[in-house]
């Protein structure tokens, strides 16, 4: 249950973002809402966004299980743990587990998986194939450190280590391809808009670096929703929380794993480097801390479960999965 000052902070906030969502069209709240991620160094948002609203009419880009857990954190918190249980039961039987819970080890078990496949791979003969596989594991690694980093505002180490790993791939491919051919200078040519979209998007920049994220945030799921658009609300409400807290895990134990899958995959230098750069940095988390934010933002009042439960309905019909969003729209209903 909040406290005063937070719902005094969330009533203001769902204030002044109603009328945002009033006097503004969809697309100028949107840019607003992805220069004020950037001006923030929010990891990764500003471009789900984008994503998201290209690829609104097939569905959202995630997968189930990120919209399922989403769901079920949100019911729980809003006390309506029976429906949050029976969402559970009805997908544990199905492709997908929607526990939050799992979501802390949610690194973990996608590089678990990863191995899985790359010894089935393995036991067929396929050992090029899982070499390949084996190799995207420190890629995994490094992205998912990145992003917990930003979300830690340790934005300094983020950026060396990506300026380290690019330095080293530039490195490797200087060593084993033939310098590519000089080509003429391409002239630059700066893009004007016409008067109305220039218009538009001056707008948007100045809400985006007048009004905070959430305010924006709210604004722009609350007009999608008034339009019927839940599917990419719903997406868009997923995406804000699972951003604001970062993946869910400890960022010391993701670097000690990146350095030693960089040393099984022979890249010793680099993981040289990247131990070199974090040595000394206090970056270790509570993974339960970590969902506590999570938990928290599902709190509030950016995040509904109708829209997500369209989400997760939207994706489940795409991978034909009917019967399981049948049970889930049975479950959460408007106004239930």
């Amino acid at each position: 249950m909040s406290n005063p000052a937070e719902s005094a902070e969330h009533t203001a906030l769902a204030t002044l973002g109603d009328e945002l969502a009033r006097t503004h069209v969809w697309h100028v709240l949107s840019h607003a809402l992805q220069v004020r991620l950037s001006l923030d160094k929010r990891e990764g948002l500003p471009g789900l966004v984008r994503h998201s609203e290209r690829h609104e009419t097939t569905g959202p880009i995630c997968d189930a299980g990120r919209i399922a857990a989403a769901l079920v954190g949100k019911l729980r918190v809003d006390g309506r743990g029976e429906i949050a249980d029976a969402i559970v039961s009805l997908l544990s039987g199905g492709p997908l587990d929607a526990d939050p819970m799992l979501w802390l080890n949610e690194v973990q078990g996608k590089i678990a998986m990863r191995r899985e496949a790359a010894a089935a791979h393995r036991a067929h003969g396929h050992h090029e194939m899982a070499r390949l596989v084996e190799n995207t594991l420190s890629l995994d690694l490094r992205v998912a450190l990145r992003e917990r980093l930003c979300a830690d505002g340790r934005h300094d180490l983020a950026e060396a280590i990506s300026k380290a790993t690019y330095a080293d791939e530039q490195r490797e491919r200087h060593e084993t391809r033939a310098p590519a051919p000089a080509q003429p200078p391409v002239p630059a040519t700066k893009y004007e808009p016409p008067p109305d979209i220039a218009a538009r998007w001056a707008l948007a920049d100045s809400l985006g670096r007048t009004h905070p994220a959430g305010v924006l945030a709210y604004a722009l799921v609350t007009k999608l929703r008034s339009e019927g658009r839940d599917v990419l609300a719903g997406s868009l409400m997923m995406f804000w929380a699972r951003g604001i807290a970062g993946p869910i895990v400890d960022p010391a134990r993701l670097a000690a794993d990146l350095v030693a899958q960089l040393r099984a995959e022979e890249r010793g230098d680099l993981a040289d480097t990247i131990a070199s750069l974090l040595r000394g940095a206090v970056i270790d988390r509570d993974p339960c801390d970590i969902m506590a934010v999570w938990l928290n933002e599902l709190a509030g009042p950016i995040v509904a479960p109708e829209p997500l439960a369209a989400a997760l309905v939207s994706v489940l019909r795409r991978q034909q999965h009917d019967k399981l969003a049948d049970g889930v729209e049975a479950l959460v209903r408007p106004n239930q």
